[in-house]
């Protein structure tokens, strides 16, 4: 019988450090948790904000002055930023320590400020598009003011004789020129020299005014004979009196002539010339409405000189250079005909060109937002609608300058064998969601090198450069040592790789280091700028290595640019086309990367608690496909290299079956159990009550109750006359089984293993069967290989009983060596003799003897009468384990025989003895009668 041995377990030194490394870990947990106090602003968010709240008050600088220059109020603003700016000041005073913060407070201020900054924002838009709508107008006014006033001076030029007049009404063309131009500047201002080509029009009407006034003062000097005559509103000159030569060079001034005194009645045809009007003569209080006519004054008489300030409202066709007319206000409205040459326009704002432009077919628009209903390019090989639809016979999408994929770590996975989708893990690095650089999780190390060695602590996914070699690339990270040996070396390097993955040699990468100092060091920002990518190069990646010695430390934030110089951090998000579709037969590209594809909609169902499409492919490369209706929902994946396939049912009661099996390269696994509650997610605890794997290595491994191994028999019965196997490797016959058989290569029968129910079919061996050195073979022969004696023994110690008919034998050999007996004691012969002479010995057959056997001869065990029929001391009857009466103990009765033999030996002695004395008595009374 086996023996099984004690079970020894030895707690070894690789246990007792995994128990220190647990309660180490258990410690960093609780020293976490000022960190996640809500209540509390660590070192880290405090040095953040402090930056960030540098940006905010230089934003709020820029707008506070252009409000106030647009005439914005900008109290509510300021009261807001003070407000923040005091709450603030207070918390960032000391950067070097948390402080305690009130989160709503805090959260209340800001909102209060954003609300307040973007009312200003709101209302400068505003007032940028007023402005451009008023010098539209003030435009369109100048050039009509600047037009009719070029009209009035030519006609002015016809006439001679009515000069006064002429000039009077020139003067008032100029001041309404002037009033104009006025009004005009205050726009055109706002709108940033948008009208100087229309100022300069109207700065030449007002100096040609000036030109007709000095002209003018020549009347006061004198007329044809030298006299000098004063001329008032009363005097009266009769035609032709006063012509071109009668008015000396500047003898008419402004102080000449009355207000409206001169009209197209007092002045002959071609009376005034160029030289008769002084500079500034001719001014709007001058010229009487239509005093003036065109056969009044010589052609070219009035020039910019003779000029003073001119009304535009006198000025009413024509038109006037515009090179020649300066503007300081110019209202758009008035600009009616003409074209207004880009080159003379100057704007600081476009948004009150509320008009249709018409076509804008040259130039560029740089640095500026473009927000339209619709665009396209001229050949219509790119289009966008209001509805933000894109249509484009050709599209690349660009995104943002990180080119480290999944630079965010998600959907990394810590522990000894970390893992990170995209990123290439050493064995001594990990993935650390404690340790966070501005909400990023870090890849870390916590472990020795070893003297002088280097190890590779993660690498991130091969970027290829499609031939962008010998272009500069930049990379930079966030580096944090929570204690490192002084002799530690940590390093960031930016390498570029073979066409196989190899990196390339020496030279070909740079890197940036950081030394331990024996304790803790904060945050620092690595970088490495502008190196060439290689001409041998193919891929670029950056690489965290650890160097000679033990030490903690962190990297988070990794940044790679095709740049000269490294920039912050931005999650690697630019290849994300969201927020809209892309409907196309073919999208034709190497590589798609960071996308979320969906097939079908959402599906339809109660159970789908989690939106689930029918078939989703995630950015990390995971593909799954979905199934739910009222009774299970099902979900297929391929993802890390396996094929999954889960079933969880809808319907259950504190249990809801769960099975699970993966397809990998080490094989296949499936696992059966329950969920405590309905598994919406797929993603539930489920407790294992069994599984099937199946390896290369391991072959076939069944654990549970429920699982089996069922060979379903051939198909006229399927399912129930082969065998099941269970998890224990036991064999059991199913309902209409009968046989279990092993046969050869040729179908002969080797052992036949009855297995029914009804215990019909019984266990054929059809070869010698060899049990150590005991033999059965199929010759009716039980063989001892090594010619040794066969014991039958008890599995409790001694000889077992044999129950056998006739017994053939050459000799028969009792054991009865006095080493194995005790309470050894000379026996009472004469009693063994007398128990023996007792029996009852009869003659029988047994009941299964035919005809043909002999008569039998032995004493008789009864076992049928309560009150014995047939005498046989008990000493002489053998019973089995049970006590139960089993035959007669030959053994003892043999030896009892013996006993008797002996006894009767002693009398046949006590006999033959007698016999002698009465034969020597007979022998002397012979010799006395005969003697």
């Amino acid at each position: 019988m086996a023996e099984s041995n004690a079970t020894q377990v030895i707690l070894t030194d690789d246990g007792i450090k995994i128990i220190n490394a647990q309660n180490t870990a258990d410690n960093a947990a609780s020293g976490v948790t000022n960190l996640n106090d809500p209540n509390l602003m660590s070192v880290i968010e405090k040095q953040t904000q402090a930056s960030q709240y540098a940006g905010l008050t230089s934003q709020y600088n820029v707008v506070l002055a252009r409000a106030k220059d647009a005439s914005i109020s900008t109290t509510a603003l300021t009261t807001a930023y003070t407000n923040l700016n005091t709450f603030m000041s207070a918390i960032l005073t000391d950067t070097t320590k948390a402080s305690d913060v009130n989160r709503d407070t805090y959260k209340s201020l800001t909102d209060a400020y954003n609300t307040a900054l973007s009312n200003v924002q709101t209302a400068l838009s505003n007032s940028f598009n007023t402005d451009i709508d008023n010098m539209q107008s003030s435009v369109a006014v100048a050039s009509q003011a600047a037009s009719s006033a070029a009209i009035v001076a030519s006609q002015a030029t016809t006439t001679g004789n009515n000069a006064s007049q002429v000039a009077s009404q020139a003067y008032s063309a100029a001041t309404v020129a002037q009033s104009a131009g006025n009004n005009a500047t205050s726009i055109a201002n706002s709108a940033s020299q948008a009208a100087s080509s229309a100022v300069l029009a109207g700065s030449a009407a007002t100096v040609s005014a000036n030109k007709a006034s000095a002209d003018y003062q020549t009347l006061s000097a004198g007329v044809k004979d030298g006299s000098i005559v004063h001329i008032t509103t009363e005097t009266v000159i009769d035609k032709g009196v006063i012509g071109t030569a009668e008015i000396a060079n500047g003898a008419i001034t402004n102080a000449q002539i009355g207000n409206a005194a001169v009209n197209s009645a007092k002045i002959a045809n071609l009376a005034v010339g160029t030289a008769q009007i002084g500079d500034g003569a001719i001014t709007n209080a001058k010229i009487g409405s239509l005093a003036v006519g065109t056969a009044q004054i010589a052609d070219a008489a009035i020039t910019d000189a003779k000029m003073g300030n001119i009304s535009a409202n006198h000025i009413t066709t024509g038109s006037i250079d515009a090179s020649k007319v300066t503007v300081a206000s110019l209202d758009a409205g008035n600009i009616t005909t003409g074209t207004l040459s880009t080159d003379r326009l100057n704007v600081g704002k476009l948004s009150a060109l509320s008009a249709n432009l018409g076509d804008v077919t040259t130039g560029s628009l740089k640095g500026v937002d473009i927000v339209a209903n619709t665009f396209s390019t001229p050949n219509g090989s790119f289009t966008t609608d209001a509805n933000g639809n894109v249509v484009a016979s050709n599209l690349t999408i660009r995104g943002v300058t990180n080119l480290v994929y999944n630079a965010a770590l998600l959907g990394g996975a810590g522990g000894s064998n970390s893992s990170i989708p995209g990123w290439t893990m050493g064995t001594m690095g990990y993935f650390s969601n404690f340790t966070l650089h501005d909400g990023v999780p870090s890849i870390g190390f916590n472990g020795s090198t070893g003297a002088s060695t280097r190890q590779r602590l993660a690498q991130s996914k091969l970027y290829p450069l499609n031939g962008l070699t010998g272009q500069p690339y930049s990379a930079s990270v966030w580096f944090i040592d929570a204690g490192s040996d002084a002799t530690m070396r940590y390093q960031m390097v930016l390498s570029f790789f073979d066409a196989s993955g190899n990196r390339l040699p020496s030279g070909n990468y740079a890197g940036v280091q950081v030394s331990g100092t024996g304790s803790a060091q904060a945050w620092k920002y690595l970088t490495i700028n502008g190196f060439n990518a290689p001409s041998t190069a193919v891929y670029v990646a950056i690489q965290y290595w650890a160097y000679n010695g033990t030490g903690h430390a962190l990297f988070s934030s990794p940044m790679l640019t095709q740049t000269a110089q490294s920039t912050g951090y931005q999650p690697d998000t630019g290849n994300v086309v969201s927020a809209g579709e892309i409907d196309g037969s073919v999208i034709n590209g190497s590589t798609i990367n960071g996308t979320t594809f969906h097939g079908g909609d959402i599906i339809s169902n109660a159970n789908n608690t989690a939106k689930y499409y029918p078939m989703t492919i995630t950015p990390d490369g995971a593909y799954k496909s979905t199934y739910f209706d009222s009774a299970v929902g099902l979900q297929s994946s391929v993802e890390s290299g396996a094929i999954s396939y889960k079933y969880r049912s809808m319907i259950g009661s504190g249990q809801y079956l769960a099975y699970d099996s993966v397809i990998n390269g080490q094989g296949f696994e499936s696992q059966s159990g329950y969920t405590s509650a309905k598994d919406t997610t797929f993603s539930n605890p489920e407790t294992i009550t069994g599984y099937v794997n199946v390896t290369p290595a391991s072959g076939i491994y069944l654990y549970g109750p429920t699982q089996k191994i069922n060979f379903a028999g051939n198909a006229d019965n399927i399912g129930s006359n082969g065998i099941t196997m269970d998890a224990y490797g036991n064999i059991y016959a199913q309902a209409n089984s009968s046989y279990w058989r092993i046969r050869d290569t040729n179908s002969n029968d080797i052992v036949d293993f009855g297995i029914d129910t009804a215990g019909a079919n019984n266990i054929f061996l059809h070869r010698e069967l060899d049990i150590g050195n005991f033999h059965i073979n199929t010759g009716h022969t039980f063989t001892s290989a090594d010619n040794q004696a066969i014991h039958f023994a008890m599995g409790k110690g001694g000889a077992a009983d044999i129950y056998a008919g006739a017994v053939h034998y050459t000799s028969l050999v009792k054991s009865s060596l006095l080493s194995v007996k005790r309470d050894v004691k000379k026996a009472d012969t004469a009693y063994w003799a007398q128990l023996v002479n007792s029996i009852d010995l009869a003659t029988y057959q047994y009941k299964s003897d035919d005809n043909t056997s002999h008569i039998r001869l032995s004493s008789i065990v009864d076992d049928v009468n309560d009150t014995k029929q047939w005498q046989l001391p008990d000493v002489f009857i053998s019973r089995d384990e049970n006590g139960k009466l089993s035959g007669v103990d030959d053994s003892v009765l043999l030896n009892a025989t013996l006993a008797t033999v002996q006894e009767q030996q002693k009398e046949i002695d006590q006999l033959n003895g007698h016999n002698m004395e009465l034969e020597a008595r007979l022998n002397k009374l012979e010799a006395k009668i005969n003697g």
